[in-house]
């Protein structure tokens, strides 16, 4: 496809969102790092380099061989679109090469992931406010500026009552 002409191109959500403008002004979250609460991360080109680990929180962590790998792959996809970087592309070059090579978002941020989900890609409410929780204990060690939840749950409290939502504002 031409990502000039695709609406739903990466290329298009960068140029729309003003990443290119950030990019071209040296911000691509170098420094930075954000908790990435999800699935976990599988060990891919692109992100390889730029994950850490912070605790297994999921059921896969029963079993060493699945423990802090994405075995479900929301992570991964996350990581990506968060500070993935395509090895063609070097840094300070961000906004020259998004149209040919992938480039996340905030590329020179690095990503602390919190696996909480496990294979089916399920969680429990308790796992995702313990990585919450971890993320607030070690924000400083990690420099961690920023949290990623991409999913919801079907509540019905009041953020006042939601646990998770307090959580979340600590």
């Amino acid at each position: 496809i031409d990502p000039n002409k695709h609406p739903g191109s990466w290329w298009k959500v960068a140029k729309n969102t003003k990443l290119h403008e950030m990019w071209q002004r040296g911000w691509t979250g170098e420094g930075i790092d954000v908790a990435l609460i999800d699935s976990g991360v599988a060990p891919l080109p692109g992100i390889d380099m730029q994950v850490i680990n912070g605790p297994d929180l999921s059921f896969d962590s029963q079993a060493s061989n699945l423990t802090d790998i994405d075995t479900y792959g929301h992570g991964t996809h996350m990581a990506g679109l968060i500070a993935g970087r395509d090895a063609a592309i070097p840094p300070g070059k961000e906004d020259e090469e998004a149209d040919h090579y992938f480039v996340g978002a905030a590329p020179g941020a690095r990503i602390v992931s919190i696996k909480v989900a496990a294979s089916d890609g399920a969680t429990d409410v308790s796992q995702v406010i313990a990585a919450v929780d971890w993320v607030v204990e070690n924000k400083a060690r990690h420099n961690i500026r920023v949290i990623n939840l991409s999913y919801g749950t079907d509540s019905t409290q009041s953020a006042l009552l939601d646990p998770l939502a307090h959580a979340v504002q600590n």
